[in-house]
């Protein structure tokens, strides 16, 4: 059998096995070996397409890439967006690559990518799928595009990225996996499991080929998340829904509150989505101040929430990066001006940094 049959084989065990708990580790067997074999068919797939995406590098404080179906007003969007010039029509596929903007922030540059439509298939390689779900990958932040007329698309959409190995709005499993070279498969959970049983893991462990090895289980992990776990190439995605063309909708119509709403023919919701790009994306501005100098507020560094002063250290040009230990700090979750910190520290949003030499 090829692998189409073999997973399709599989599928029609699971569909016809009763699941109960003398059934749940052969099933979990299953739907970790079709997780596998889609692996293996999205790799031929790669190297038949030589593993192209498109060429675009990213740059910026963070990226942000327009995933949605043919004719939704992408290329309208980034236009709105940013100073790129994507060709605009009414017509489907006007965009056949990807098109790089920048959009200017808060004192950010975030780069966003225009992608060609996705289609239903595209993890299969359908309407240059790959190549730009390959594009998603590298991308911090996904914005689902639709229009008002196509909103049921965004589930479609949620799936065909699913399929490609991308969680939306998900964290990574919380498991850690370490091959040994003797000793059988040890699995230690941190906390009581209520979705698998340990012979159900013991089964993943051997469909995965871990004969000799240690599973470190830290979360109430579903066999999906374990199965992502034992793949180990997911990729994990905020994202955010935007309906274009809000204009024509009527207004009786009911929107779940999490949709951005936007018109980009006609303006119309662009700010709200910058600042919800921002939000999501958890960015933050630092501020730099010379020694007996004052700080410069026209020109802020980005870096993420929850990021330390080292990590703000590595994104400036400064001599002798690697004699600086500490700095002193003013501003917002400050105890009092000046208060010296380590490069562990982590700064909020308008705080105020002067590095101090080793």
């Amino acid at each position: 059998m090829d692998i189409f049959q073999q997973i399709a084989e599989l599928e029609g065990k699971i569909r016809t096995t009763p699941y109960h708990k003398g059934t749940e580790h052969q099933i979990g067997r299953w739907r970790a070996r079709i997780a596998r074999l889609k692996e293996e068919i999205l790799e031929k797939e790669s190297k038949k397409g030589g593993g192209k995406t498109f060429g675009v590098r990213k740059s910026g404080d963070a990226t942000v890439v327009l995933v949605g179906p043919p004719s939704v007003g992408k290329s309208s969007l980034i236009n709105c967006l940013t100073s790129a010039e994507s060709r605009v029509g009414s017509y489907d596929f006007t965009t056949l690559t990807t098109i790089p903007g920048m959009m200017e922030y808060r004192g950010a540059k975030i780069q966003i990518l225009d992608l060609p439509g996705l289609i239903s298939g595209a993890a299969k390689g359908r309407g240059r799928g790959k190549e730009v779900l390959s594009n998603v990958r590298m991308a911090d932040l996904i914005l689902l595009v639709v229009d008002i007329n196509r909103i049921a698309l965004v589930e479609q959409i949620k799936k065909e990225l699913y399929d490609f190995g991308v969680r939306l709005d998900q964290i990574p499993p919380l498991v850690t996996i370490k091959k040994t070279n003797r000793g059988g498969v040890k699995i230690t959970s941190t906390i009581p499991l209520t979705h698998l049983n340990l012979k159900t893991i013991q089964e993943l462990a051997g469909e995965f080929r871990l004969h000799n090895g240690e599973i470190i289980i830290k979360e109430d992990v579903t066999l999906e998340r374990l199965i992502d776990a034992f793949l180990g190439n997911r990729v994990y995605l905020p994202y955010l829904v935007v309906v274009n063309k809000a204009d024509l909708a009527s207004e009786s119509l009911g929107f779940p509150s999490f949709f951005i709403l936007v018109s980009a023919i006609k303006k119309q919701g662009i700010e709200t989505l910058k600042s919800a790009i921002w939000d999501k994306l958890g960015l933050i501005r630092v501020y730099l101040k010379p020694p007996n100098k004052e700080p410069d507020f026209s020109s802020p560094v980005i870096i993420k929430k929850g990021g330390s002063l080292k990590n703000l250290l590595e994104k400036i040009a400064l001599p002798k990066k690697e004699l600086i230990y500490r700095a002193k700090i003013f501003g917002p979750g400050v105890k009092f001006p000046g208060q010296e910190v380590s490069l562990r520290f982590q700064p909020q949003e308008g705080i105020v940094v002067s590095f101090l030499g080793g």
